[in-house]
């Protein structure tokens, strides 16, 4: 099974994984991680690392943080050649958001390769965005 590791600053990661909880129920070879003010940067890199290690089960992880470039974007991507030096298959995604997150938990079984799930992670990401539009109708007086 491909494990699902998300990197945030602050709450925001709990919160995914509450209304995770909330939607979908526990869910194995997932967790999260939140940076918050006041953190050791090369504690936090390594604490990303270690939750990588324990997720793989050797299908791979995919980490999905928040921000292209920040702090657990930066964190993750310093792991990445470690962590391939040590056979584990990770992909990196920026923008997570709960459509991502719930269409990827959801079918994650049914991938063939962590390729895969990264595609469909992306997919359904951009796809979770919409715009509610109400046109006012011409007035009848």
């Amino acid at each position: 099974m491909i494990g699902v590791l998300v990197v945030t600053h602050g709450e925001l990661a709990a919160g995914f994984k509450n209304s995770v909880h909330l939607i979908m129920g526990e869910q194995e070879h997932f967790d999260t991680l939140g940076l918050f003010e006041g953190n050791d940067f090369g504690k936090f890199k390594e604490e990303i690392h270690d939750k990588i290690v324990d997720l793989d089960s050797g299908d791979g992880v995919a980490v999905l943080v928040d921000l292209l470039g920040a702090s657990p974007y930066n964190a993750t991507a310093m792991n990445m050649s470690r962590l391939d030096d040590e056979q584990h298959q990770v992909r990196l995604i920026t923008g997570v958001n709960l459509p991502m997150l719930i269409e990827t938990l959801s079918t994650r079984n049914d991938h063939q390769s962590l390729t895969d799930f990264v595609k469909t992670a992306i997919e359904s990401g951009k796809n979770g965005v919409e715009e509610l539009a109400v046109k006012r109708g011409v007035d009848q007086n």
